[in-house]
């Protein structure tokens, strides 16, 4: 019994430093392409350094973000949630219809009201990861077929209530999330960041975490080795889906208004991204990793705003460079997982 223990450690203390070498080696890399960036876009464009630039960015980057998140612990147990961006805007949709409703009961109270609005998203956005997680979990079904059916049943959602149409007419008290700042930090930047550490400390310092990483890297041992792995499915889902809630809260307050089709064009792509470029697979990856890529590629996309400012057929090359980056990288990091014999 004592050897048995001793090896499980050991492979326990293996599995921790190989963990932690390919993370801060992902981070130390991140962050010098980050500071590359700044200093190649801010040379040639002097205004992409400038106070507003800067602020803008902040206030760009939390809702990408945060779907980022939500794609990366969802890839971290070998899965992916195709339908987060979907939860952001289904479970704003039913904030918006929430907040209208209870607008009129809470006049000169309207804080309340948004509050109130914002546990009914966190709550559509708990239902919506619940279904992946049930689908996925549960039933055994593929984790890409589940999150794109979801995903389809939770835009449908939106169109038949809405009618296709955005839904507008909040209280201006709602802004205040989406065009207001603390100490001079943009609040949805605020809410990004705090987000991040509290999905940081549950990855890294709970008994959850270590499963989470344990089920994605041999779901076959973690599930031998007395691990739940359908209740950490479902929950793991259902935090990528409080994840997406909160983004759809902070895309409603910024741009005051719900619509079924924000973000379909890029945002899964750039989730995915978000996720790759930080460093997540199966088993492996961290917070901080997700934080740089989410600003590296806030960096890019407003630098490209800037360098194409005018230029015809400017958006069409913005999608076509994420296809790009997106192909760039699988290929690098396969490349970089196979070197390091962790593929």
């Amino acid at each position: 019994m004592k050897v048995n223990r001793d090896m499980a450690e050991q492979k326990k203390s293996s599995f921790a430093r190989q963990l932690s070498f390919h993370i801060e080696g992902r981070v130390l890399i991140l962050a010098v392409v980050l500071i590359i960036l700044v200093i190649f876009f801010g040379t040639i464009r002097s205004r992409f350094l400038t106070t507003n630039s800067i602020k803008s960015m902040a206030f760009q980057c939390p809702e990408i973000g945060l779907m980022g998140l939500g794609m990366a612990i969802a890839m971290m147990i070998n899965g992916i949630n195709l339908s987060i961006n979907d939860t952001a805007n289904v479970s704003a949709l039913v904030a918006g219809l929430s907040l209208i409703e209870l607008a009129p009961l809470f006049v000169g109270h309207e804080f309340i009201s948004i509050a109130i609005a914002f546990l009914v998203a966190v709550i559509m956005g708990v239902a919506c990861g619940s279904l992946n997680g049930f689908l996925v979990g549960y039933v055994g079904a593929p984790p890409i077929l589940v999150t794109l059916a979801t995903l389809t049943l939770y835009r449908g959602i939106s169109v038949v209530i809405t009618g296709g149409q955005t839904l507008t007419g909040f209280p201006d008290e709602l802004s205040v999330i989406g065009h207001q700042a603390v100490l001079g930090i943009p609040v949805p930047f605020v809410i990004f960041l705090l987000t991040g550490i509290v999905v940081y400390f549950i990855l890294e310092h709970t008994t959850f975490g270590f499963k989470v990483r344990m089920l994605g890297t041999n779901p076959t041992a973690a599930k031998f080795s007395g691990i739940d792995t359908k209740s950490i499915t479902m929950k793991v889902y259902i935090l990528s889906g409080i994840l997406g809630a909160i983004a759809g809260i902070i895309v409603m307050s910024r741009t005051n208004s719900v619509a079924y089709e924000y973000g379909t064009r890029t945002y899964i792509l750039q989730a995915l991204l978000i996720s790759v470029l930080g460093g997540i697979s199966p088993g492996f990856g961290s917070v901080i990793g997700v934080l740089l890529a989410t600003f590296i590629l806030q960096v890019i996309s407003t630098g490209f705003n800037m360098l194409l400012l005018g230029v015809q057929g400017s958006s069409f090359f913005k999608d076509f460079s994420w296809g790009v980056i997106f192909i760039v990288i699988l290929i690098i990091d396969r490349l970089v997982h196979r070197h390091s014999g962790m593929g």
